[in-house]
């Protein structure tokens, strides 16, 4: 049975004008001071355009950030070390700059706004964290490494040295630190460095 679809179609420009606005608005401001109808008014829609697109504050800024990351496909290249030197790559292109700046604003927000916190988990940090998982699995099927006692902790350790420069140290997330840290971290999973 064919449905029949009311109302215009949702606009395009709408959804790019309400995820800039947001963006901006995250930058000047932060978190706790952007609010709805900010977003509203700075992306030149009504309160009621922007509520049928999001249903609360935490996913309008989520699904902006998400934004931010490049749509790529998952990273498979065959060898542990060809997939973390790509993730680790791209993690580190993605933090760098504004966007990393940015990304660090509302991981701190996290910790004051639980439902942001629960939000950015969920739509940003938890698939990101599936398909490093699901990349560890591969390689103890390859034989690469032996399975880790607890997947989760190994993730973490993979993640650790780009959120600490990021949230810590302020020092650049290059190319070569990813290059100088892929060996160190095979290591650290038990693997042989290439």
């Amino acid at each position: 049975m064919d449905t029949v679809t009311r109302g215009r179609p949702r606009s395009t420009e709408a959804d790019t004008a309400i995820t800039r606005a947001t963006l901006e608005l995250l930058e000047e401001a932060g978190y706790s001071r952007l609010t709805m109808a900010g977003v509203a008014e700075r992306a030149g829609v009504s309160t009621a355009t922007l509520y049928r697109r999001v249903s609360s504050k935490e996913d309008l800024v989520v699904g902006a950030l998400a934004a931010l990351v490049p749509d790529r496909p998952a990273v498979d290249t065959g060898t542990l070390v060809g997939d973390l030197t790509e993730t680790l790559g791209r993690a580190a292109e993605t933090l760098s700059g504004s966007r990393g700046r940015l990304l660090l604003g509302v991981s701190g927000e996290t910790l004051r706004h639980p439902l942001l916190g629960d939000a950015v988990r969920t739509r940003l940090a938890g698939p990101f964290r599936d398909n490093l998982a699901a990349m560890l699995r591969r390689a103890v099927t390859r034989g690469e490494i032996p399975l880790p006692a607890d997947i989760d902790l190994a993730v973490s350790v993979i993640l650790g040295p780009l959120h600490y420069r990021l949230l810590v140290s302020g020092e650049p997330l290059t190319a070569g630190l990813v290059d100088r840290l892929v060996p160190m971290l095979v290591r650290a999973l038990e693997g042989e460095p290439t």
